[in-house]
């Protein structure tokens, strides 16, 4: 009978252990994909230093180039504690309703215990209402996925893709159909350097014609396998309505886990 105790101890142990790992957040979760703003709307960085361990990070963002946009700030936060570093889509665009692909950028500093983590939203600049709220990721599979989504005849979905260093993407992009058929454009071919960015518009009025139809497409990255060399490819994808520009929706890649053989911790 003691026997039988101690073996039903150890199987309730295995069952309940994923449970418990399940729940434990990961550390240095601060890296995005592209996100696109227009006037009127405000893109926000939120990173809080994750207990027990604190958080000295950069923040800021990077335009489609690469390069720095907006403000730069170093944050030193100690556990529990928060901040936040934004940036307003006026003054990026002045053109109402033009969109301009921005990456949030968390930087934590190396050779010290860290647990930074981050979060993206966009919100309106009148309102205040968030309408995307992406959490930040340790890391992507270094050949990620996206899902179908619908687009309407007043919409257009636009897929992402940004070498995110110090690698550079070279491949394909494109879109499919639920038969798995080449929609919209043809095949873009992308030959980006270390932080640089692309994107692919695919008009929904191409694949459907009337208020209320839907056409559901998935957004395709093929990374080249022409070399041995390293090939980071980090997609994300948007819908957005016609002429405001605003995101109706948000198809951040998933995020794996670190200790993954086919996940590329950034």
């Amino acid at each position: 009978m003691k026997h039988i105790r101690v073996v039903l101890v150890l199987l309730l142990c295995s069952l309940l252990t994923p449970l418990v790992t399940a729940q434990v957040a990961p550390k240095n979760a601060t890296n995005f994909a592209m996100i696109g703003i227009t006037r009127g709307q405000t893109l926000q960085i939120n990173v809080v230093a994750f207990p027990p361990d604190p958080c000295f990070a950069q923040l800021g963002f990077q335009n489609s180039s690469g390069n720095p946009v907006g403000t730069t700030v170093a944050v030193t936060l100690q556990p529990g504690e928060s901040a936040s570093l934004a940036i307003n889509g006026n003054g990026l665009t002045s053109v109402l309703g033009e969109r301009v692909q921005v990456l949030p950028t968390v930087v934590p500093v190396a050779g010290i215990a860290n647990a930074c983590q981050a979060s993206a939203e966009i919100f309106d600049n009148a309102l205040g209402i968030t309408s995307v709220l992406v959490p930040g990721a340790v890391g992507y599979r270094s050949n990620p996925a996206l899902g179908m989504l619908g687009v309407t005849v007043v919409e257009t979905v636009r897929l992402n893709v940004v070498a995110y260093p110090p690698d550079p993407c070279v491949g394909q992009i494109s879109f499919l159909n639920s038969n798995g058929a080449l929609v919209g454009n043809a095949l873009m071919n992308v030959n980006l350097g270390p932080g640089q960015a692309t994107f692919l518009d695919l008009p929904g009025s191409t694949l459907v014609s009337k208020l209320g139809q839907r056409a559901e497409v998935r957004p395709i990255v093929t990374p080249s396998s022409a070399s041995d060399a390293p090939n980071s490819c980090v997609p994300s994808a948007e819908v957005y309505i016609n002429g405001l520009g605003t995101t109706s929706s948000y198809f951040p890649p998933d995020p794996c886990d670190p200790s993954s053989t086919i996940c590329v911790a950034f």
